[in-house]
C-alpha cells in the first residue's frame, strides 16, 4: 500500500470533515502525494494498515509547521491536543511578532562559528545514498493558494535533499522585509515571524538569483544560513538555500540543513527542481498577477 492508494480510497466526507470538527483537520505528505484535510482517527487508521508510510510528516491546520507522523502519533490524547495547541499558537503569533517594532532578530553567529559545524571526518568518496524520489507537480496540485504551497514545497524539499529541517522564508512587501513563515521539522517554530535584516549576506545572494551550500569551512552567506539553522537542529552540519525569484523580484527562500555530512550537488539541483515546479505553479494559478 501507498499514500496515493490511501488518497484514492477516501471519500469525499473523509476530506471534508464538518465545520464542528475543524479542530481535527489534518494534513499528510511523503513527498509524493499530499493528502488532507483529514481526521486524527482517519490518520492513524492509515498508518496503522501501513497505506501511510513511514516517515510521512502531518501538519496540523492551525500549524505553519509539520512534525513527523510517529512522533505526533506516539502522543497520548492529551500530549496531542496539548502539541496542537503550542505549535498553533506559535502559529498564530507569526504576524504579530513580525509587525512588531520590538522584535528584532538574533545577532549573526561570530567570525569563527563554521568551525564548530565541521564534520569530524571526512564524507565516505562512495556512497549508495540516493535522494528520495518526491513529485513536486502532484503535491503542488493539492495548494489552494501560495501560502499553503509554501508549506507544501519546503516539506517537498526536505524529502528531496534527505535534510533534517527546513525553513521557509516570504518576501513581504507589506513589512518591506523577507519573514520566516514556515518550518519543517524540530523546533522551526522558534523562528516564525523573524525578519531575515537586510545586512544578511544569504538575502543579498537570494537577491541575485544565487543558491548557496556549506563549504567544508562556511563561508559569509551558509554562516548566516547555518545561525538559524542550528537553532532547530544544534549539530547541523549541511546547509543549504535555494531561492524563489518571479518577475525578477525576490518572492520567497528555502533553507535545509542536516547532520551528519554536507549536502552533495545533486541533492540541492532536486531542491531547485521543487523550487521550479512551485514557480511554474505559481504563474498558472495567477498569484502574483
Amino acid at each position: 500500500m501507498s499514500l496515493s492508494t490511501f488518497a484514492s480510497e477516501l471519500s469525499p466526507k473523509d476530506t471534508t470533515p464538518p465545520s464542528s470538527a475543524r479542530h481535527d483537520r489534518w494534513f499528510v505528505t511523503n513527498g509524493v502525494v499530499a493528502v488532507g484535510p483529514i481526521s486524527f482517527e482517519l490518520l492513524m487508521r492509515g498508518a496503522a494498515h501501513a497505506r501511510i508510510p513511514r516517515g510521512s510528516f502531518v501538519r496540523h491546520e492551525s500549524w505553519q509547521v509539520w512534525r513527523r507522523l510517529d512522533e505526533i502519533g506516539s502522543l497520548t490524547p492529551d500530549g496531542r491536543d496539548q502539541t496542537v495547541e503550542d505549535l498553533a499558537a506559535k502559529s498564530e503569533g507569526l504576524e504579530s511578532r513580525a509587525s512588531s517594532p520590538l522584535e528584532s532578530a538574533p545577532p549573526p553567529p561570530p567570525d569563527d562559528f563554521g568551525l564548530t559545524l565541521r564534520p569530524s571526518a571526512p564524507p565516505p568518496t562512495h556512497s549508495t545514498f540516493r535522494v528520495a524520489t518526491v513529485d513536486p507537480v502532484g503535491v503542488l496540485s493539492q495548494a489552494y493558494d501560495f501560502a499553503e504551497a509554501l508549506l507544501l514545497t519546503i516539506s517537498t524539499i526536505v524529502s528531496a535533499s534527505a535534510a533534517e529541517v527546513g525553513l521557509v522564508h516570504r518576501a513581504r512587501q507589506d513589512l518591506r522585509s523577507v519573514v520566516t513563515v514556515g518550518g519543517h521539522g524540530p523546533r522551526t517554530e522558534r523562528l516564525l515571524g523573524e525578519r531575515i535584516t537586510e545586512d544578511d549576506p544569504t538575502l543579498a545572494a537570494a537577491r541575485s538569483g544565487f543558491t548557496v551550500v556549506s563549504e567544508p569551512g562556511l563561508g559569509n552567506e551558509s554562516r548566516h544560513v547555518a545561525g538559524r539553522l542550528v537553532r532547530c537542529l544544534p549539530d547541523v552540519i549541511g546547509v543549504a538555500m535555494v531561492q524563489l525569484r518571479l518577475y525578477g523580484e525576490l518572492v520567497a527562500m528555502f533553507e535545509v540543513g542536516r547532520g551528519g555530512h554536507p549536502f552533495c550537488a545533486r541533492e540541492i539541483a532536486r531542491v531547485e527542481d521543487v523550487v521550479e515546479v512551485l514557480t511554474e505553479r505559481a504563474v498558472l494559478m495567477g498569484w502574483f498577477e
